[in-house]
């Protein structure tokens, strides 16, 4: 397949450079980002896997690299450049930890992304007579266990009825499943072990029309943070799906996962599935050349007009001096140098610069652990916070039952608590909206910085009024309200590292 240009800085669309510039500001990753730098191995590996996406077998790519390095970034401008390019469908979504098993995942994609495509893909191979026996592998071996699925998915009585076809279609996915709907067309009921040759027989479907698909899921660690048994489930769902990579005409399935230990915890969890995956294992390192932080920043002083060309050496100088350990933090540096803005310090950093809190804050750290205090935070977390309000607000109102808020009565402002870095943005933007309809201030959000929240994913319903995304660690600022709530002589210290922790607003 022709992939001219890709990973060339795009141009970014333009009802949306305010949006990105927003975006980038928070050191956040755009919706659609327009440029990668650097990544150079990760680049070259994928570049490799779609000039053969309509090739003779499906493929895939494990990306690793700590959080904030542009796991994230990476899928996201593969999806812009698929938009703006002829070529393969890029799916985006994050790994749904009730749904360990990536066989039974994908079809849901296919489900929610590609129904339309598929039965006209159907229709289209159907009227061209094509021996639809070999995308099920001629029904050998397992696959024999789909074959009166398969001949009645491109009977002409169906073919024929699109209501029928799409439920029979859905009877693959799983969406219907019961008995009766199998008995409405004479079949046997599916069982689970035979939804994988199921979506080998829809990819090679899509692929038989043309229809090439990414499947790029993100955030796989969230799996194994939910459960070892879970992340085990998906490996090996994962391992069986390589293992019928053969049988499946193209497409491309990128997996990212956020891991400090690099590959450590897959051989751990799954050796069958590492032995597999192995050759096909990508790191994202910290971005450190010279050559690519001048790179960077040049590209951000032209889409922010900052107009500081004659700088550039310098930041550069300034930005290799911070070593930074994320690309994210990186990112948000550059932008600061450019447009002057006051450089966001690190709490480690901030904890060093003041005599004793590090070693209280490990100390209390530790406490807490042994408590079991982080468990239900959000219930826990309210306490202290009133201790701290208490001491230093003038007059405050708690909301925390019903919408994990306090009022600051003084000066008219909201101020809203995320806990769960899963919560989706309808729900965020559900329960702004009604933060703002009952008490018609400006709302200040604090947001667990994995879940990273961007200003252009808010929705209000009323324009009026502004809001303040505050990034920060649940736990971190527990533990700080603690120490304040606990330790009168760092009482000083903790108010003001507080402050900074959270821009002034707390």
């Amino acid at each position: 397949m022709n992939i001219n240009g890709l990973w060339d800085k795009l141009e970014p669309r333009p009802e949306t450079i305010d949006i990105v510039r927003m975006d980038l500001k928070e050191g956040k990753v755009p919706e659609l980002p327009f440029f990668i730098i650097d990544q150079n191995e990760v680049k070259a590996a994928l570049a490799d896997k779609l000039r053969d996406i309509d090739g003779e077998r499906m493929q895939t790519n494990l990306i690793i690299g700590q959080y904030g390095n542009g796991k994230t970034n990476l899928l996201k401008y593969l999806q812009l450049f698929f938009e703006e390019n002829v070529g393969p469908k890029v799916i985006y979504s994050r790994a749904d930890i009730e749904q360990p098993d990536i066989v039974l995942f994908l079809l849901k994609i296919i489900q929610d992304h590609a129904t339309p495509l598929l039965e006209q893909s159907i229709s289209k191979l159907h009227g061209q007579g094509v021996n639809y026996s070999d995308l099920a592998n001629q029904y050998r071996d397992d696959f024999s266990g789909i074959r009166e699925y398969t001949e009645k998915l491109f009977s002409s009585e169906i073919v024929g009825s699109s209501e029928d076809l799409r439920r029979l279609i859905y009877l693959g996915t799983g969406r219907l499943y019961t008995k009766g709907h199998y008995t409405h067309f004479g079949l046997q009921q599916l069982q689970s072990f035979n939804k994988r040759e199921v979506l080998v027989l829809f990819l090679n479907i899509l692929a038989a029309s043309g229809n090439y698909f990414i499947f790029a899921i993100d955030e796989v660690e969230k799996i194994q943070e939910k459960s070892k048994l879970r992340f085990n489930r998906f490996l090996t769902s994962y391992r069986e799906l390589i293992d019928l990579f053969n049988k499946i005409k193209g497409h491309l399935l990128i997996t990212c996962l956020t891991d400090a230990a690099g590959t450590k915890i897959i051989q751990e969890a799954n050796e069958a599935f590492f032995t597999r995956i192995q050759p096909d294992i990508k790191s994202l390192p910290v971005i450190s050349e010279n050559a690519d932080l001048l790179e960077l920043i040049t590209y951000l002083n032209d889409f922010f007009s900052a107009g500081k060309e004659d700088a550039l050496g310098p930041m550069v100088i300034q930005l290799e001096k911070k070593r930074h350990q994320r690309n994210r933090d990186l990112l948000r540096n550059a932008i600061e140098l450019l447009l002057n803005e006051t450089e966001t310090i690190s709490l480690q950093e901030l904890l060093t610069r003041e005599q004793g809190l590090k070693a209280i804050f490990e100390e209390t750290r530790s406490r807490l652990e042994l408590e079991g205090a982080f468990k239900s935070l959000h219930q826990k977390f309210f306490d202290p916070l009133n201790y701290y309000l208490e001491a230093n607000f003038g007059e405050v109102k708690l909301d925390r039952r019903d919408n994990q808020s306090f009022i600051d009565l003084r000066n008219n402002k909201t101020h809203f608590f995320l806990f769960n870095e899963e919560q989706d943005i309808d729900g965020i933007n559900r329960k702004l909206n009604t933060l703002i309809g009952k008490y018609e201030n400006d709302v200040i959000i604090y947001a667990p910085f994995k879940l990273e929240l961007r200003k252009s994913s808010i929705r209000l319903s009323s324009d009026i009024y502004q809001i303040e995304i505050i990034d920060y660690d649940p736990e971190e600022l527990f533990i700080m309200l603690n120490i304040y709530k606990d330790n009168f002589e760092y009482q000083e210290q903790v108010s003001k590292l507080i402050a900074t922790y959270t821009k002034n607003n707390l």
